[in-house]
């Protein structure tokens, strides 16, 4: 059985004043606050924030995470959110951490999929971008795979060809983003 935790506003203010106490001794400050439309209500407070991290309590928190994201607050949770979650998201702004709601982080997904390149990465050219994922330099994947490390040149003008990238590191990235290569 779920138990729902009911703060009264006399505790809600002990709990805020804590808080705030808290980032004033730490000499950082955090906005929070609570806006029931945020279509309406967003661009206004951001313009009062006057450039401090905003940690936004909101009925809408799922839906309007990415585009509270986009303009600028660091955390956005939900109006029913504990004196626990807030005090996190609180703690993460301060340290410049970003806090989202539970579930809604696929909301921070590519608009665009993305698709696998039209000319697939041999399983050689496969298992050269995943250590070059564990930041092996030619010399060393040469080494382990017991190939030249012109080889392995080659196989890397391959790797950044054929994923249409100009950097080990793009391949590296475009690679987790595609899932064929984990860390």
């Amino acid at each position: 059985m779920r138990r729902t935790s009911v703060t009264t506003l006399e505790e809600a203010t002990t709990s805020l004043e804590r808080l705030a106490e808290a980032a004033l001794r730490l000499s950082r400050l955090v906005a929070v606050a609570r806006i029931e439309r945020i279509e309406l209500e967003l661009e206004d407070l951001i313009a009062h924030c006057d450039g401090l991290p905003l940690v936004l309590l909101t009925p809408q928190a799922r839906r309007a995470a990415l585009p509270a994201l986009r303009s600028g607050v660091s955390a956005i949770l939900g109006i029913e959110a504990g004196e626990a979650q807030l005090g996190t998201a609180v703690t993460s702004a301060t340290h410049g951490l970003l806090t989202l709601p539970a579930g809604s982080a696929a909301a921070l997904e590519p608009e665009v999929p993305l698709t696998l390149p039209p000319d697939p990465l041999t399983p050689r050219e496969l298992e050269i971008l995943r250590l070059l994922a564990g930041g092996d330099s030619n010399k060393t994947i040469a080494t382990r795979l017991g190939i030249s490390a012109h080889t392995v040149k080659f196989h890397v003008a391959s790797i950044l060809d054929k994923l249409a990238v100009s950097s080990r590191t793009e391949a590296v990235a475009l690679g987790l983003r595609l899932g064929i290569v984990l860390l």
